[in-house]
């Protein structure tokens, strides 16, 4: 038999079968990272910026990347927008 660790039902499970943990930061952080930019446009004129408030602080996120209450998904209005960039109306 191979060399492995027991399941929950005393079955052999090979290390080949086991899936590896997640370690470290996701493939991508920003959306100009997933899908490229487009020159001459800034995420603050496109429709998916979103403004919220924070105690007294101002905060932008975009809403087709990760919604966390964390600054780490905060964007910046002067970032040059990515390839989803829709004209704010």
């Amino acid at each position: 038999m191979g060399v492995g660790q027991l399941d929950i039902f005393g079955n052999i499970v090979t290390e080949e079968q086991i899936k590896p943990k997640r370690v470290g930061r996701r493939k991508y952080s920003t959306m100009q990272e997933m899908y490229g930019v487009i020159d001459g446009k800034t995420c603050k004129t496109c429709q998916h910026c979103k403004h919220f408030l924070c105690g007294n602080k101002s905060v932008y996120k975009c809403e087709l990347w990760y919604m966390t209450h964390s600054e780490a998904t905060d964007i910046r209005l002067k970032n040059q927008a990515c390839k989803k960039y829709q004209e704010d109306k």
